[in-house]
């Protein structure tokens, strides 16, 4: 038997969210092929010892590995925040140069409120070419770039799983580009590091299958696709969702509003060692 190969995945959070990305690690590992193994590496803005703990346990007897990242809170110290987005989701800008260290070619960054439904190394094996990172468009800002004062016909995407291929990353400066976009076009950011990521990444990005980022937006069919073949594109990702992503304020933790993988969802919670932290959590609050 060979050596399995190894899956480097991203992701980020706070002690509020250790839960949630409990769940995104547990359904990742559950629907892992045999041939992989995952080394999971999670940007800490303050988790604590008894959440790692019990994010440890997760993975434990698996083929998985985490190791926590620090980032320099200062580079984003002026960044706009709302409700439910926090100054940990612009961490992600400087992913690449926290795993300069790792000899990896890329890497899969995912966001913590997630259910995953598939072997994610189908999609870590996507071929982007010379693309600086894989992407699922954003149902709801497609056509956005004008609004960044941008000229292009390429598609917005959704920030919260990115297929980075690192040598590009770097070579392209995005980190850099991206913390100058925030800086010097704040009055154009409304969808906060997505937005810059977006004001940077125009023309870099592969559109990978929609499938991949079922959106809440594109679960509901809130919004007209861009085009035909983006018409089909989410009839298949409806059908057939490879990843669930619970975008936007109503979360299955903190609201009663109909979301058809809520049930689901909570059943893959009470399985974690958070479900009875999580569960009173839950009763007593909303983030």
């Amino acid at each position: 038997m060979g050596e399995k190969k190894l899956i480097p995945i991203v992701s980020a959070a706070d002690n509020n969210y250790a839960p949630y990305l409990c769940v995104t690690l547990k359904t990742i590992i559950d629907h892992l092929s045999d041939d992989y193994a995952v080394a999971f590496y999670i940007i800490d803005d303050h988790i604590s010892l008894d959440s790692k703990k019990k994010l440890a346990e997760v993975i434990s007897n698996q083929t998985a590995t985490i190791d926590y990242l620090e980032v320099d809170s200062e580079l984003y110290a002026n960044v706009m925040e709302s409700d439910h987005i926090t100054q940990t989701a612009y961490y992600r800008i400087s992913l690449p140069d926290l795993l300069k260290d790792q000899n990896y070619e890329k890497v899969l960054y995912i966001d913590s409120d997630v259910l995953v439904l598939d072997d994610i190394s189908k999609l870590y094996e996507t071929n982007i070419g010379e693309k600086v990172v894989g992407a699922v468009v954003d149902p709801g800002q497609a056509l956005a770039h004008p609004r960044l004062g941008i000229e292009t016909d390429d598609y917005y995407f959704n920030s919260g799983l990115l297929l980075i291929d690192l040598d590009n990353w770097r070579k392209a400066q995005i980190t850099e580009k991206t913390l100058t976009f925030l800086e010097e076009q704040i009055d154009k950011i409304i969808y906060h590091d997505q937005d810059a990521l977006n004001g940077t990444l125009y023309g870099k990005w592969y559109a990978l299958h929609p499938k991949w980022n079922v959106q809440t937006s594109l679960l509901f069919e809130r919004h007209q696709p861009p085009n035909d073949e983006y018409a089909k594109l989410y009839k298949e990702a409806v059908h057939q969702p490879l990843i669930i992503h619970f975008t936007g304020h109503d979360k299955p933790w903190n609201s009663d509003e109909y979301h058809p993988y809520t049930e689901k969802y909570l059943a893959e919670l009470g399985e974690t060692p958070f479900k009875n932290s999580a569960i009173k959590e839950m009763r007593s609050t909303s983030f």
